[in-house]
């Protein structure tokens, strides 16, 4: 069984995903605890939707998610231990991502980034809770969305923003559930007024940024943030933000430097460590970044991104149980991490686990339902499966939202050749002409970026002597059946037969 002709660079994810850390019932002041600070964006981990091209990681920007009641503070203004080495003696990870950092420090004692900056930038604006009314339809809205009822959600947050006209998170949240249902143009209002109400919110700025990286438009992404990343200097979150724009972008230099300049507060800040680590991959620094990845880890295992770039990076090497372990790892972490089930749910069907793949694709699909290369790959999963309409099914519903999707045209022709007369009101002669029909439509899409090699001719080839082979059979059925009838006619006509 051929694999799914997906890749995991190919993927612009969005998915609602639980906030680990968040209490739902408090009042919404700033909850401390955290050596980063700040709450954590995208379910505590720095994820992406942009492609990744040679860095083994797609998760270039974090995953869009319902924000609940209490986020987390954001980080103080001098961050962490800025003066003191990372954890275990080593060096902060974020000399290790630019080379410039000496282990221990200077002399002195003084951080190796420089000297703190723990007052500089301009201060960030306070965050109001929301009045009692407001909470009590914002907690009904978030009830509503866990239980898989958006409407009622939309309707929660509605009112929650109409009872509090500073209801930031409330206008956020109705971002994400139109960004969930496809309606970009929405979202991106409803982000803005986010914006417009706290305007150093990180998880607005990046809504909006993964909206332009979704249509391809990087370098309105980049310009987007990059205003905001210079004022808001003492938020942490929205320097990672940048930097995750930026190796977005592929420009990973001036990721690193972001990275750094959040670093510098916070030198444990985890979301930079994790675009150092992605800005190094795509540099082609594997070694420097597998080390800012492992220090990452020490300073914080629960994490899911980090164990997703693992198992990116252990899949690349070839170590395969390794890289499942990692996976799966990442999916305890965060269930509602789309990308890490893709990622796993491929890996499966590669290797013949079709029932474990097809459990992975459909959390997906449940998480990201308007993704057609989520849908993409269910409905190759139900292929595998023998379960042709199903599969059918899955495939038109990539053709509706990507008309002009290429892949999903090589998909049916698959479909069709494997199910042959075993597809629903067809006969194997039929399919198989259907299956040609599909792969041409894919190979006319695909135009100029269809490789030599594409494994689409061998099929087309094959499907050739299929069909010869099967006209023949149908030939010799026919002339089979005609001897038959003249052998009955002759004996009802008194004759031998012979």
């Amino acid at each position: 069984m051929r694999a799914l002709r997906l890749t995991i660079s190919c993927l612009l994810l969005v998915a609602l995903v639980a906030v680990p850390g968040c209490n739902d019932g408090s009042d919404g002041s700033a909850q401390g605890g955290s050596s980063s600070g700040g709450e954590d964006v995208g379910g505590g981990s720095s994820g992406s939707s942009g492609s990744s091209g040679s860095s083994g990681s797609s998760r270039d920007l974090p995953d869009s998610d319902l924000e609940s009641e209490a986020d987390r503070s954001r980080p103080p203004a001098g961050g962490g231990t800025t003066g003191s080495t990372g954890s275990a003696g080593t060096p902060p990870a974020g000399g290790a991502g630019t080379g410039g950092a000496t282990a221990g420090g200077s002399p002195s004692g003084e951080s190796p980034w420089g000297r703190p900056e723990a007052e500089t930038g301009t201060p960030l604006p306070p965050r109001r809770p929301m009045n009692a009314t407001a909470r009590s339809a914002y907690q009904s809205g978030l009830r509503a969305a866990a239980q898989g009822n958006d409407d009622q959600a939309r309707q929660e947050f509605q009112r929650a923003l109409s009872a509090d006209s500073n209801a930031y998170k409330a206008a956020y949240n109705l971002g994400v559930l139109a960004d969930r249902a496809g309606n970009e143009s929405q979202a991106i209002q409803f982000y803005e007024r986010a914006l417009a109400i706290q305007a150093d919110y990180e998880r607005a700025i990046l809504g909006i940024a993964r909206i332009h990286l979704r249509r391809g438009d990087t370098g309105q992404a980049v310009s987007f943030v990059r205003p905001l990343a210079e004022r808001w200097v003492r938020n942490l979150h929205v320097q990672a933000v940048y930097g995750d724009v930026l190796v977005a972008a592929n420009r990973p230099e001036e990721a690193i430097t972001a990275a750094r300049s959040a670093l510098r507060r916070d030198e444990r800040f985890v979301p930079a460590m994790v675009v150092l680590v992605k800005a190094n991959l795509r540099l082609g620094r594997t070694e420097l970044a597998e080390s800012i990845l492992d220090q990452a880890i020490q300073t914080d295992a629960n994490v899911a991104e980090l164990h997703y770039l693992r198992a990116r990076m252990h899949q690349e090497q070839g170590n395969l149980s390794s890289a499942l372990q990692s996976y799966e790892r990442a999916i305890q972490l965060e269930p509602s991490y789309t990308e890490a089930r893709m990622a796993l749910g491929l890996q499966q069907l590669a290797s013949g686990n079709y029932e474990q793949a097809l459990a992975q694709f459909r959390a997906a699909a449940s998480l990201a339902p308007t993704l057609a290369a989520v849908r993409l790959a269910l409905g190759d999963a139900y292929r595998a499966t023998k379960n042709w309409q199903a599969a059918k099914a899955e495939f038109d519903r990539v053709l509706e939202m990507e008309p002009r999707n290429a892949e999903v045209h090589f998909n049916l022709g698959l479909m069709y050749q494997e199910a042959a007369e075993n597809f629903p009101g067809m006969t194997k002669l039929d399919a198989y002409r259907r299956a040609v029909t599909e792969l041409n439509r894919y190979r006319e899409l695909m135009g100029p970026r269809l490789a030599r090699n594409d494994q689409s001719q061998a099929f087309l080839e094959e499907l050739a002597r299929m069909i010869e082979r099967e006209q023949r059979a149908q030939e010799r059925e026919a002339a089979r059946i005609q001897r038959e009838q003249e052998r009955a006619a002759r004996e009802a006509a008194g004759g031998t037969g012979q």
